[in-house]
């Protein structure tokens, strides 16, 4: 007995396995070529070349067609421009076909952003063609636009250097500094066979029949055949849209071109190594055919083989799923065909397919795939038969005993205490013993598990469900979850038909949220979730886990309602409110809608004086108020800290006006009693916009009711005020500006320039640092400060004005242009005042200039006395001086003065003015210069433009000057003019 114990495995294995070794190799080689491997091989072959043929199709997708599909996705510039010009000029769009000059005016509004969306589409050209004449004398059939290429695709010149006009204006092109192409034409002619502009007349012809709306303009896109825009031009390849205004006029095309050089390098770069060589075809052909008219191509074997085929014919070989042609000398030829995604289903053209072809000859594609057939086929017959007769033998002789071992794992499987019975080889029945010791450390380790999870308050539960055993694994916590009763032991076993009835009475109603399968269950302590995954990726067995997830569950119902609700005043959020909006327009037929922003009025005094706790409350009590729209159909939402937001629906704008009328007098009635008995009553100011009268879409809706409540909020508060158009547009440059005065404070950049300021003799005592911002849309300083003041954004201007306006000194300095001793006016704005930390960086980084500063408080804004105070102790505490800027308007009056004792008060433009020929205005100055004069304080007249008011003012004993006739705002440092110092000086000589 203990001999046949002591018997090792390697001993009976080892001459059998020696064998096995030899053969093994040959073994290999039958299983490849009877085992499906070689077809496999085979298939692994041609599916290289589908692989690529797919591949390359995607980067071709890619560079062009899905490119150009979301730059027009994007182009929605193209008809609001249009739009925005038959509005200017009061026209219709039927007007268009008509009239030359406005599709001039059209082009011109269009042509910079069409030259922008070439250089970001990588194509070689973009046009866009009117259905109107070119120009006063241009033929009947020549049509307006413009037609714009570019030599350097994918790359982006300023300059425009590498565009040319071939089609458009002449005027056009010099404006843009475009030059003409030698091909270049006026407009859009058609030609004799009318091939040439179908790239147009296609995509135009079928929006019109199909009565298109704006909206489905890419459906009727269109992928042009080549064609040479004129007879000795390149042949190019156009995607083209119909352009479709809002009111469904289709009143021309827009597209882009890339011509057949860059269509064939695009493909060339596409090019993909392997063992055999691929030539590539686009093409087209009609859906449902097998003839493919060549377009483009690359790799050499298609010059070779095809070049001179007009058209490719080949027939689809079902079994290896590849179609197969014959080259006009007889070589056979593998072709991968892919269609190109150009048009959508049900379009107008999705007839014509536009399809990549990769093509690799037959004998180069299967060459590896024949040369290991013909190595496999020759060593494989005598030796297969060695190998089965020796595995069987061995297999026969190894496999018995352990074959009985699993046998018996079988039986006990699931039993506790595992004990197995011995074959007598060394090494099986140190693997039974092993199996035994496995079998405790796992009772073991699940029952420490089952331990932890319960004092770890984690209940979670599985089971393990196999479909050929009459029993299921069960844990102790999945039966204490799911209420199945109480267990000793960690876990259990019990039988399948048992489980089933566990499984089916607890598990109904099951709901499905997201990618989680959950289960309510019901008990004495209230309700719970459960929730269940299974995992059968074990063929046979269900791995199934439980876990009760109530809090979580909880947890994100919670989220969800604090992802619609405002916490504080539980209306809808802007989230929320947009959503439920937009969904409201959608509906609304026949009916009138208003979108309300409201602002509460008091909510900053209250927060400042009473605390946050209070204007909380006050912001809960208008919340209140504001429900009673909703309980009437309306939408009402809180949208930021003390505005709110409203949308109304009724068949008559009075009814909702009414309405409004009602609320107002409904909120007199509430007050905040606040703790110390005062009593705040609700006030709030309002904006109201109508749609679809003032709006079609939510953002403009929102926009322009947020324009009418700020205009409210600058006026009279108190009073809902409706959009008015006319005043949106006087004061527009508030909302455009408002893009390039954000950006210019971002940057902390702006130009300044310097205006000299004289003495009596012609010398130069300073410079006024004057803010010139290059701005599009705002025009002068005031209406930038009206845009800060605004946004509440004037610390921000004094920051950038003296950090921006003292470097701006330094660089003068550095050029040698400043003297030593000029003092230097900064516009200084009276409500603000720069922060400590600003001081400090300002006096780091430019100190040794400030002892010749002389702070101007600037006209326009109340003076702040703290503020005042504050810049009056920096003037001091530098060495500087105070001037009251614009002295006799707005609010810089005689009390500032006394309050201030400024060191210089600059007179206004508005009293020096024909001072020399107006009595009153001199009465004016003669106080100020007596009240100066016991003050000790200069008087500076600005405004200055003509001799004789400078010689009144020297007479006057006037002591500084500054006007247009002393020097103007220059951007860099210069003396004065000779001639003016000499009448200075004259002037000067007889006072």
């Amino acid at each position: 007995m203990m001999n046949k114990r002591n018997e090792s495995i390697r001993t009976q294995l080892l001459g059998p396995l020696l064998i096995l070794l030899v053969l093994q190799a040959v073994v290999i080689a039958g299983l490849v070529l009877f085992g499906g491997v070689s077809i496999k091989l085979k298939n692994n072959e041609i599916h290289i070349l589908s692989e690529n043929t797919e591949s390359t199709k995607l980067g071709l997708e890619k560079e062009t067609i899905h490119h150009w599909i979301v730059m027009f996705n994007n182009s929605d510039f193209i008809t609001d421009g249009i739009q925005q010009v038959l509005d200017s000029e009061k026209r219709r769009p039927k007007d268009i076909s008509a009239d030359y000059a406005l599709n001039r005016k059209i082009v011109e509004k269009v042509m910079e952003k069409s030259i922008e969306m070439l250089h970001l589409s990588q194509a070689t050209g973009v046009f866009m063609v009117l259905n109107g004449p070119a120009a006063k004398n241009s033929p009947v059939e020549m049509k307006a636009g413009f037609y714009v290429r570019n030599s350097n695709s994918g790359g982006y010149l300023k300059d425009n250097s590498s565009l040319l006009m071939e089609r458009g204006l002449p005027s056009i092109a010099e404006k843009y500094d475009i030059p003409l192409d030698s091909f270049w034409e006026l407009g859009f002619q058609e030609d004799e066979d009318n091939k040439g502009f179908s790239f147009y007349k296609k995509p135009y012809l079928m929006a019109v029949q199909n009565q298109a709306a704006h909206d489905d303009a890419m459906k009727f896109a269109y992928l042009s055949p080549p064609f040479r825009l004129s007879p000795r031009d390149m042949q190019v390849v156009t995607y083209s849209i119909p352009i479709i205004l809002d009111d469904g006029t289709v009143v021309g095309v827009c597209g882009l071109e890339i011509n057949l050089n860059q269509l064939e390098q695009i493909l060339g770069e596409d090019q993909t190594n392997g063992s055999f060589e691929e030539c590539w075809l686009l093409g087209i052909r009609n859906k449902g055919t097998k003839t493919i008219v060549p377009v483009a191509y690359s790799g050499y074997l298609y010059n070779q083989y095809f070049n001179d085929s007009q058209r490719i014919s080949y027939e689809d070989n079902e079994e290896e799923n590849i179609s197969e042609l014959t080259s006009s000398e007889g070589t056979r030829w593998y072709a991968s065909i892919r269609s190109l995604d150009v048009y959508g289903n049900n379009g107008p053209f999705e007839a014509e397919e536009w399809v990549l072809a990769g093509i690799a000859r037959q004998k180069d594609l299967l060459s590896f795939y024949n040369a290991i057939r013909r190595m496999l086929l020759g060593s494989m017959a005598v030796p297969l038969v060695f190998s089965l007769l020796g595995a069987f033998v061995i297999g026969k002789i190894m496999t018995e005993p352990i074959r009985r071992l699993v046998m018996e794992l079988r039986e006990k499987s699931g039993s506790r205490g595992l004990s197995l019975n011995r074959v007598h080889i060394r090494e099986i029945d140190e693997l039974t013993e092993t199996i035994e010791q496995l079998n405790r450390d796992v009772e073991r380790a699940s029952s420490k598990i089952s331990s932890i999870l319960e004092h770890a308050n984690v209940l979670i539960g599985v089971f393990e469900y196999e479909e050929e055993a009459d029993r299921v694994f069960c844990s102790r916590s999945l039966f204490e979850m799911l209420g199945w009763g109480h267990m000793e032991e960690p876990y259990c076993y019990i039988k399948t038909v048992k489980f089933k009835k566990y499984m089916e009475k607890t598990f109904t109603g099951i709901k499905i949220k997201g990618e989680r399968i959950l289960q309510c269950l019901e008990g004495p302590q209230g309700t719970r979730w459960v929730e269940f995954i299974l995992d059968g990726s074990k063929k046979g067995t269900i791995l199934g886990v439980c876990s009760d997830v109530t809090a979580d569950v909880e947890e994100k119902e919670k989220l969800e309602r604090e992802r619609n609700y405002d916490l504080l005043t539980d209306i809808y959020n802007r989230r929320a409110f947009r959503e439920q909006v937009v969904a409201a327009m959608k509906r609304q037929k026949e009916k009138v809608s208003a979108l309300v922003m409201w602002d509460l009025d008091n909510l900053k005094y209250i927060n400042d004086t009473y605390g946050h706790d209070e204007g909380d409350r006050y912001i809960v009590l208008f919340a209140g108020c504001l429900k009673m729209f909703s309980e009437r159909g309306g939408i009402v939402a809180r949208y930021s800290g003390d505005e709110f937001v409203t949308f109304l629906e009724a068949d008559e704008k009075d009814e909702i006006r009414k309405r409004i009328q009602e609320f107002m007098k409904h909120i007199q009635k509430f007050s905040l009693n606040t703790v110390g008995g005062y009593q705040f009553p609700i006030r709030v100011s309002g904006g109201l916009s109508w749609f679809p009268d003032d709006a079609e879409d939510f953002d403009t809706l929102f926009n322009h009711a947020d324009f009418a409540m700020y205009m409210v909020k600058h006026s009279v508060k108190g009073i809902v005020k409706e959009f008015d158009f006319n005043e949106y547009t006087h004061n527009s440059y508030m909302l455009a500006g408002s893009e390039e005065f954000n950006r210019m404070l971002d940057k902390k950049e702006v130009r300044f320039a310097f205006q000299p300021i004289a003495t009596r003799q012609g010398k130069i005592y300073g410079y006024e640092l004057l803010m010139r911002p290059d701005f599009a849309n705002m025009k002068g300083i005031s209406e930038v400060l009206n845009l800060a003041r605004a946004q509440a954004k004037l610390p921000q201007m004094e920051a950038l004005t003296w950090f921006s306006g003292l470097k701006a000194v330094m660089t003068q300095a550095m050029a040698g242009q400043l003297g030593s001793d000029e003092k230097l006016f900064i516009n200084s704005i009276a409500s603000v005042c720069l922060t400590e930390a600003e001081l400090e960086e300002l006096e780091e980084n430019y100190g040794e200039l400030l002892h010749r500063i002389v702070i101007e408080l600037t006209e326009g804004e109340p003076a702040s006395h703290d503020f005042m105070h504050r810049k009056i102790d920096m003037a001091r505490q530098w060495k500087g001086q105070v001037a009251v800027d614009d002295f006799g308007t707005g609010y810089n009056s005689e009390a500032i003065l006394l309050r201030m004792r400024p060191d210089i008060i600059k007179v206004d433009t508005n009293l020096v003015k024909r001072i020399h020929e107006d009595p009153n205005r001199q009465i004016i100055l003669k106080s100020l210069l007596d009240f100066a004069n016991q003050n000790n304080i200069t008087v500076l007249a600005e405004g200055v433009e003509i001799p004789e008011e400078l010689e009144f003012l020297m007479n006057c004993g006037v002591s500084l000057f500054q006007g247009y006739y002393i020097a103007r705002p220059q951007m860099e440092i210069r003396p004065l003019d000779p001639y003016i110092v000499k009448r200075m000086q004259e002037f000067s000589g007889k006072t």
